[in-house]
């Protein structure tokens, strides 16, 4: 009976100590900003990038090419068998990559975790006087196909920002 009481008391201990390491753990490695989560994102971009499409992103504007084209082979892939793509995860890497080249080549560009309007966890990416939502814009590329090209809707907005730059000067 000591025994079976001991070794009962044993493994409340470990599972006390145990559940306070592994909150512990959690606490530490909880993104406290939508950037530093779309920094994470993007780094999987990269690696996903390297390893199943053999390309080097480097964070430039350009780059954003490179990234269209992944997402219209996945867009291809998708359309043959949905299944065999996650355009919820891919979708969310590559638009953080997509907004990390923002963020990192334009001045003011900052991401946000909630957005009044998308809610919690939409990540928008406030730029050139908008709110935008690059890890919708991928995960659309995806699903939908070239109509949602994630190039064109850069440039767009790149535009609108020189365009919001000029007014400024004048």
């Amino acid at each position: 009976m000591l025994k079976t009481s001991t070794f009962i008391s044993a493994i409340f201990v470990l599972l006390v100590v145990g559940s306070f390491f592994y909150q512990r753990y959690e606490k530490n490695h909880q993104f406290q900003t939508g950037g530093e989560f779309a920094q994470f994102l993007a780094t999987e971009a990269v690696r996903d990038a390297k390893e199943n499409n053999h390309v080097l992103l480097d964070y430039t504007p350009e780059s954003i090419q490179t990234v269209e084209n992944i997402l219209g082979n996945l867009h291809d892939q998708y359309v043959k068998d949905p299944a065999s793509v996650s355009a919820n995860g891919l979708g969310a890497a590559y638009g953080a990559y997509l907004g990390e080249v923002i963020r990192r080549s334009e001045n003011g560009a900052r991401w946000e975790r909630d957005d009044p309007m998308a809610g919690e966890k939409s990540y928008p990416l406030h730029w050139a006087g908008r709110v935008s939502f690059p890890i919708t814009w991928c995960y659309k590329r995806i699903v939908n196909g070239p109509e949602d090209n994630v190039w064109s809707k850069y440039l767009e907005l790149k535009r609108h920002g020189e365009d919001l730059k000029a007014k400024k000067t004048l």
